[in-house]
């Protein structure tokens, strides 16, 4: 607190200059910081989407400008619509578009790439929506992509109008929200061209300025949406409810299925209003009924994105950002604040002042955006608490700390010869793959759920024994040469013979496996030491890996922000396939024939090694067999696994050649004297029982 003798501290009461220093060090900062934290970097997207959401509490205007024709699945599979492939609906669509234009829309948007000319497939397929879109020249826009265009007929039609096509691209904000849309989208030469907002509001006669904020919340939810199958029900026997739907509106027909288009958005704290009542209209003999927005998921449908940014420009209601000039100014004083509170009060007094300032700052950003004016609240904000706390060394040191944190993580989940490489050429963090031929394991914890329930009361102890778990599996794979894709739970996923080339992949990855089923039983000795009954009882962890050898694409993925190296294509679905079918066949460990084949040939010699099936993939038309490897070479040498293993193929052949008597006599012998394999033997003499024989094949989901 200031002393008696003066304003300034003791310790700062002969060194002035050090206090206008920092001052000025701090006034300079918060400019710096006021200059580079843009519009929605810095954590303003997230007080921007928090805004949102408090003002969407204000009821939404009952006057929109903007509808929506939904591509549902409800459409897609009502009446005609059903029988008709997405790539031919150029006749539905030129119905639609007459019927839009008819109603005396203002303008039409096509938020869906019409690249496929159906008379490809059948002369004069497109002549319908040709001649709808020569007939709305002006008032029509078409969905292009920045490197795909509509099919020329198309293109054509609408007079190769410049405003006649508009890029529906949206950039997503840093955090992956889709917080702006831009009236231009660059093109990789560098030519920019109008996107499909600015284009439509161009024909409907109204300019687009640089960017839209997408802030009205409930506007989200009250926009009318209608089926494209409610449409066209009415075309004919309602036209007046149709003109009174979409006369002088803006129209955007675009999907709405679920599995398409969905976008994370600002509204994704924002959630409809239960008392909020859709209303359902059809007096004339057609149902054009307004769809419900669902937001479960915090994603919004592309094309509604466009609506609404359309709908701001049409209803007045442009969110204006802070300029920048000001913004600098506000950063900059509140830092130098945060720093000369700091030297005058002491922490229990400073640390709230600037604690308050913060919340006052981000107040006032609410208080002005009830007004359609956002101030990004981030650089101030992180002004005023980082000159409040000092906080540049700790910065520094807390950035060391997670880089040193990232190199420990690397070590942790991938073969050490790759954190080398990585260490020597940094530039291999960057996307991109390559096609590899990879051994891919999937192991997954059995009996985890029924134990982490009994452990419900002890969550510290629980997560213990999952990383051990976790653990004595990673231990295996990385002395094998293995890399360690990714935890998912309580379950595992590695890789063979990237980054680093192992000509031996499949025999390495099989080796692993074997090594963490020991490894497991060993964990379980130590575990449950002190319950002498657990194991009669079934406790215990059990494991079930699955692993397929084959091509995959394998290299870092992700975003530009966060990428992992990992591996993706149908070899990883098969080996998850695989490890899922471990408690259908009661094995430890199933691989494919394929990686068999690349141990030791299909008879697999050095590992004990049973067939099981052929089964059909979904999704593949080819059979593929698989193989329950149940030890290695010092169990298939063993007199006791040879006699197994030509009694299992004789019961093997028993089931195929419909031998159901004998298949079920040696299968209930099999099942008594290997009980884990049971499930196996027990489906197959049911089969054997049908008289399924080589005619059914099992289906892998």
């Amino acid at each position: 607190m200031p002393n008696e003798r003066g304003f300034l501290p003791r310790e700062f009461k002969d060194n002035r200059s050090t206090v206008h220093g920092l001052v000025l060090a701090a006034f300079l900062f918060g400019g710096v910081i006021g200059g580079t934290a843009g519009r929605f970097d810095w954590g303003n997207g997230f007080f921007y989407d928090l805004a949102v959401a408090m003002n969407a509490s204000r009821s939404a205007n009952s006057e929109t400008h903007t509808a929506i024709i939904a591509i549902d699945a409800e459409s897609l599979s009502s009446g005609s619509l059903s029988a008709i492939p997405r790539t031919l609906m150029q006749p539905v669509l030129a119905e639609a578009l007459n019927t839009l234009l008819e109603a005396r829309a203002k303008a039409v948007g096509f938020d869906i790439l019409l690249s496929y000319s159906g008379n490809r497939w059948q002369p004069d397929h497109d002549k319908p929506l040709i001649r709808a879109l020569y007939e709305g020249r002006g008032r029509v826009v078409l969905g292009r992509s920045s490197n795909s265009l509509p099919a020329a007929p198309f293109v054509a039609a609408l007079g190769f109008d410049r405003e006649s096509l508009g890029a529906m691209e949206l950039l997503p904000s840093p955090d992956g929200i889709y917080r702006l849309v831009n009236d231009r989208t660059m093109l990789v030469g560098g030519e920019g061209v109008p996107s499909l907002v600015a284009a439509t509001l161009a024909n409907a006669g109204r300019d687009m300025p640089s960017a839209i904020a997408l802030g009205d919340g409930r506007a989200a939810f009250s926009l009318p949406v209608y089926g494209l199958s409610d449409l066209l029900s009415c075309a004919d026997t309602a036209p007046g409810l149709l003109r009174e739907a979409f006369e002088n509106r803006i129209v955007f027909i675009g999907s709405w299925l679920d599995e398409e288009d969905r976008k994370r958005s600002v509204t994704r704290f924002v959630r409809p209003d239960p008392d909020t009542v859709l209303p359902e209209t059809g007096p004339e003999g057609c149902a054009l009924s307004p769809i419900a927005v669902s937001a479960s998921d915090g994603t919004l449908p592309g094309v509604l994105l466009h609506a609404l940014a359309a709908e701001a420009v049409m209803a007045d209601r442009i969110i204006r950002t802070v300029d920048w000039p000001y913004l600098v100014l506000l950063a900059s004083l509140v830092t130098a604040l945060g720093v000369f509170a700091s030297l005058l009060l002491s922490p229990g007094y400073s640390l709230p002042l600037g604690g308050a300032l913060a919340a006052l700052i981000w107040g006032l950003s609410c208080a002005l955006f009830t007004g359609m004016i956002w101030l990004p609240p981030a650089a101030p904000m992180i002004g005023i608490l980082s000159g409040t706390l000092f906080v540049f060394p700790v910065r520094f040191l807390n950035e060391r700390a997670r880089r040193h944190g990232i190199h420990r993580a690397f070590r942790q989940y991938l073969a050490p010869e790759m954190v080398e490489r990585i260490l020597r050429d940094p530039s291999q963090l960057h996307l991109g793959g390559e096609v590899r031929e990879l051994t891919v394991l999937f192991c997954d914890m059995r009996g985890f759920t029924a134990f982490s329930e009994r452990m419900a009361d002890r969550p510290e102890e629980l997560v213990r024994i999952l990383n051990r778990l976790l653990t004595v599996l990673t231990e295996p794979i990385l002395k094998h040469g293995g890399t360690v894709d990714k935890y998912m739970g309580d379950a595992v996923m590695a890789f063979w013979n990237a980054p680093i080339p192992n000509p031996e992949h499949a025999r390495h990855a099989v080796a692993a496996a074997l090594d963490m089923l020991v490894a497991v039983e060993r964990l379980n000795e130590e575990i449950f030491a002190g319950e002498p009954h657990s194991k009669a009882e079934g406790e215990g962890f059990r494991i079930g890996i699955g692993i397929h050898t084959g091509a995959a694409i394998v290299g870092n993925m992700g975003s530009e922000q966060r990428f992992d190296y990992t591996a993706v294509g149908d070899t990883v679905n098969l080996a998850s396939r695989l490890e899922a079918q471990c408690k259908t066949f009661g094995a430890d460990l199933i691989v494919s024939e394929d990686t068999i084949r690349q141990t030791a040939g299909r008879q697999a010699a050095g590992l004990a090694v049973l067939e099981l099936d052929e089964v059909l993939v979904r999704g593949r038309e080819a059979r593929i067999g698989i193989f329950a490897v149940t030890g290695g070479p010092e169990k298939a040498e063993t007199a006791e696994f040879i006699r197994l293993r030509e009694r299992h193929a004789r019961f093997l052949e028993f089931c195929r050649h419909g031998a159901t008597i004998k298949a079920q006599q040696l299968g209930l012998e099999l099942t008594r004297e290997n009980p884990s394999l049971g499930p196996f033997y027990k489906s197959k003499i049911g089969g054997a029982e049908a008289g399924s024989g080589e005619k059914s094949v099992p289906i892998m989901r």
